[in-house]
């Protein structure tokens, strides 16, 4: 008969890798995401604030970085933080499967499994319930993609300003909230375990 602890493990086990089959084992999968995570997160953060201050430069009548020059620094920012979020929520559930091998079970577990699989149910559908974050994506990186190929001759290209703020807008928003909803539920398991 399957435990709740196992049933709980099986549910961290479901969640689609972003690195495909899992034939490594837990230690190295944790030393890979930290390493792939840490190199998104930096180059995120550099394109991304790039980006930003680009816009915001731009509306101060200060262009240190001219909004017209940043088609390809778009498409690279728009690449690394896709997948990003799901890293670090993956990198956050193989560590608590690390820490729960040996747990016992409590009254409530039930509840925090079933939390966790609505969680991670939502982590595997991925961005097919996310149409607004795919449109966004898309119309960036065609515009992006044009602008750069065209020699920054995109007459539509200052109209991205607000797709590209709202799109990181959406991403960082919704990464929050699920990462909240993750570690309530983490700690919460981990301080009747420990």
């Amino acid at each position: 008969m399957e435990t709740k602890i196992d049933e709980r493990k099986n549910i961290i086990v479901s969640l689609k890798s972003n690195y495909g089959e899992r034939t490594k084992g837990l230690e190295k999968r944790i030393q890979d995401l930290k390493i792939m995570s840490s190199i998104k997160l930096v180059s995120t953060i550099f394109c991304g604030g790039i980006l930003i201050l680009s816009i915001i430069s731009g509306q101060f009548g200060n262009e240190l970085f001219k909004w017209q020059k940043m088609g390809l620094f778009s498409i690279l920012s728009l690449s690394f933080i896709m997948n990003l979020p799901n890293e670090l929520y993956e990198l956050k559930l193989l560590k608590h499967l690390k820490r729960m091998n040996s747990k016992s079970e409590f009254s409530g577990i039930e509840k925090l499994n079933n939390e966790l699989k609505n969680i991670v149910d939502k982590l595997n559908s991925g961005l097919k319930n996310n149409w607004i974050i795919i449109i966004l994506a898309v119309a960036i990186m065609i515009m992006g993609i044009w602008q750069v190929l065209y020699d920054n001759n995109n007459p539509y290209w200052d109209y991205m300003k607000i797709p590209t703020i709202l799109f990181f807008g959406i991403i960082i928003v919704r990464f929050t909230i699920i990462n909240k909803k993750l570690n309530e539920n983490i700690n919460e398991m981990e301080k009747y375990c420990s």
